[in-house]
């Protein structure tokens, strides 16, 4: 008959304090131990499988290991856990000394995992406020020429291109210089291949990439950034087109009726050619009706050629503005551009005979004919 050797040996049950056991007993370990003998010690159990890299573990190396055992460290860490690790490790190639050296180390391992987790965790990275703000790593440039030398090309992927102009607004956010050539060479851009509204968006971080940004791609850009700069730059408007400027929706008409766009295109319309000048200064007096846009409105009406007065009929234009105050805008505005003979009041001045005076010469010449 068969042997029958019964049900096999079970291990006693896990006490279920002993993971805070182990821990005490190897934070004591760390305090009793020299600091630059942690990192080798850890490295032996890491070497013989005896315990994982886990948030114990890391915590206590941070500042006890040298640029090579933190090399192998992080080569312990798997794939799956490098994005919740990525922070950690951020911070040892800030803390460490030789950030440029640090920052090598991590890129050369995420570079083993190929492509596809190798741009997941270069975006994660990029976007992580230790490199945008604290550190200002990307304002280096021996650091963006790290970061850049492992980007993959733009040319033919969506999501390349994606990852580029991430890192152009990380390194833009934190104050790196930067050219629309720079641009538009990483990122590929091209007339078939234009900036889309989301990517300008994603890119618009300061006065400076919002100037680049108009010029690379006003159809998006002018919408989204050209009011930001006229607040703060009123003489930008000069450097905008008719077109564009007008396309701003806070100085249209529409914009005009909240009373927080007045001042901006108060400090506008003299900085921009008279033909834009009285668009704007006739759609801020009608939302307004305030005596110093009043002003602006007759300024710019008598800085316009001829031509253009004669294109604008300002009766249409301010509608019953114009009716309840038809007199003062005729002798403020219409009259104060036309030469004093072609005035009512020239029309009729002392030097030029008045219907009355015609009348009467006319009545005396007959009675003296009538003499004769």
């Amino acid at each position: 008959p068969a042997l029958s050797w019964g049900p096999p040996p079970t291990l006693p049950p896990r006490h279920p304090h002993r993971a805070a056991r182990d821990a005490r007993y190897y934070l004591l370990f760390v305090a009793c131990t020299p600091p630059a003998g942690v990192a080798r010690y850890v490295l032996g159990m890491l070497a013989g499988q005896r315990h994982e890299l886990d948030d114990m573990l890391l915590g206590s190396l941070a500042d006890r290991m040298s640029g090579a055992e933190f090399r192998e460290v992080i080569e312990y860490i798997q794939p799956s856990a490098w994005p919740s690790r990525l922070q950690w490790a951020l911070t040892c190639v800030i803390e460490m000394g030789d950030t440029c050296e640090m920052l090598r180390h991590v890129l050369d391992v995420l570079a083993a995992f190929g492509e596809g987790l190798l741009a997941q965790l270069l975006k994660a990275l990029l976007t992580d406020p230790l490199l945008a703000t604290t550190a200002k790593l990307l304002a280096q440039a021996e650091p963006r020429t790290l970061l850049r030398q492992r980007l993959p090309k733009a040319e033919g992927s969506a999501a390349s291109r994606a990852l580029w102009l991430v890192y152009h607004r990380e390194a833009w956010r934190a104050g790196a210089p930067y050219t629309r050539e720079e641009l538009r060479r990483d990122a590929h851009l091209t007339a078939k291949a234009p900036l889309s509204r989301p990517e300008v968006l994603l890119l618009g971080v300061d006065a400076p990439s919002y100037k680049l940004l108009i010029e690379e791609a006003p159809q998006h850009a002018v919408c989204a950034f050209a009011y930001r700069l006229l607040e703060a730059e009123p003489a930008f408007a000069a450097k905008l087109s008719q077109a564009q400027l007008l396309s701003v929706v806070e100085l249209t008409a529409s914009g005009l009726r909240d009373d927080a766009h007045w001042e901006t295109c108060r400090r506008v319309v003299p900085a921009v050619e008279p033909a834009i000048a009285l668009r704007l200064s006739i759609d801020l007096f009608k939302a307004s009706r305030e005596l110093p846009d009043l002003q602006l409105l007759k300024h710019a009406y008598h800085r316009v050629d001829c031509f253009t007065r004669k294109q604008v009929w300002l009766p249409a234009e301010l509608g019953a503005l114009w009716t309840s105050h038809r007199d003062a805008l005729q002798r403020e505005v219409v009259e104060g551009a036309l030469p004093h003979a072609t005035t009512l009041g020239g029309m009729f001045s002392a030097h030029v005979p008045r219907l009355d005076s015609a009348s009467e010469a006319a009545e005396g010449g007959a009675k003296q004919e009538g003499r004769l």
